[in-house]
């Protein structure tokens, strides 16, 4: 029997941007925006080849096979289930580069998604996000996969464990998300080697429960525990010296009736909670207008966090 569904001929998928840590979950919590995201189109080749035909993105990204995110996961794919087939690869980023917001893991997420419909007997998101795991590697040094699983789930998630990979599905609260993208560029494996491979005992005990009682808050639908508990003591004040003022923008957040507010990922995208639209639009005016004076442009979204999870847009089969 064949792996292969012969009259799909074409798939295109899309993957949401991410927001990853959440504050107080560094590399293991994450949720969907879909305000924004990557496409990714897969067309079958005549070859065994995997060949990137063209990339609509204002960055310059690798065409080089193993050096895009897209591209490497689908050699990975088809090595993982034994495919001897080629693949046609378009991208259509929607999400900046070194951003903060998921790019690198959207991108790979899409491919997966795409690729992974031409199957006959497709594979569980649990196994699409140990592949994409090389995507991550490839772009930031480690393989992380705090963006590939909101990303594949959609919702809020929290990383259990890597291996085995176990996710949590948590309650998505009903929330507007400001994302807000300072036209700066940080890369996540810079970033990363910044942080310190250390912290004390005490900062380990305040950050646990922080992070638990964030978690207490989704299920409880209490957003003044949600409130007290966003407090970053371990990465955010390593990382806040990469965002020109970035405690007076977040101080402007707070004041404007923001839930909390912090780095989406590593930066430089800043996130923000509010109850109602009226607050974020506030809320986005006040963190924007603190760039505006250190005449630093910015992109910004706002949006409910998205329950969708990467998906196919359209195929296209044999007539």
């Amino acid at each position: 029997m064949s792996k292969i569904n012969s009259s799909i001929q074409m798939v295109k998928a899309f993957a949401p941007a991410t927001c990853a840590n959440v504050a107080v979950g560094f590399d293991i919590l994450g949720f969907a925006f879909a305000a924004l995201g990557d496409f990714v189109t897969l067309t079958k080749r005549d070859d065994s080849q995997i060949i990137i035909e063209s990339i609509h993105s204002k960055e310059t990204l690798p065409f080089v096979a193993h050096k895009n995110t897209a591209s490497l996961v689908v050699q990975k794919f088809c090595q993982h289930v034994n495919l001897d087939i080629g693949f046609s690869i378009h991208i259509q980023k929607g999400i900046p580069l070194c951003s903060g917001m998921g790019g690198s893991a959207a991108s790979a997420v899409a491919a997966l998604v795409a690729c992974n419909h031409f199957l006959t007997s497709p594979l569980s998101n649990n196994e699409l996000a140990h592949l994409a795991l090389f995507g991550e590697q490839e772009a930031s040094g480690e393989a992380h996969a705090d963006n590939i699983v909101p990303c594949l789930f959609g919702g809020f998630t929290l990383i259990q464990s890597h291996t085995p990979m176990d996710i949590v599905t948590l309650p998505v609260p009903d929330l507007y998300c400001v994302l807000l993208h300072p036209h700066l560029q940080i890369a996540t494996r810079d970033a990363r080697a910044a942080l310190k491979k250390e912290i004390t005992l005490a900062d380990y005990v305040r950050q646990s429960a922080n992070l638990a009682s964030f978690i207490a808050s989704l299920y409880e639908k209490d957003y003044q525990l949600m409130q007290k508990s966003m407090q970053d003591l371990i990465i955010e004040p390593q990382r806040a010296k990469f965002i020109p003022e970035f405690y007076s923008i977040k101080e402007a957040a707070l004041q404007a009736g923001a839930l909390g507010m912090s780095l989406s990922g590593s930066g430089p995208a800043l996130f923000a909670f509010a109850r109602r639209i009226e607050e974020a639009e506030a809320i986005a005016s006040v963190m924007g207008a603190i760039l505006k004076k250190k005449n630093i442009d910015f992109d910004c979204w706002i949006s409910p966090i998205s329950k969708q999870a990467a998906h196919v847009v359209h195929e296209e089969r044999k007539l």
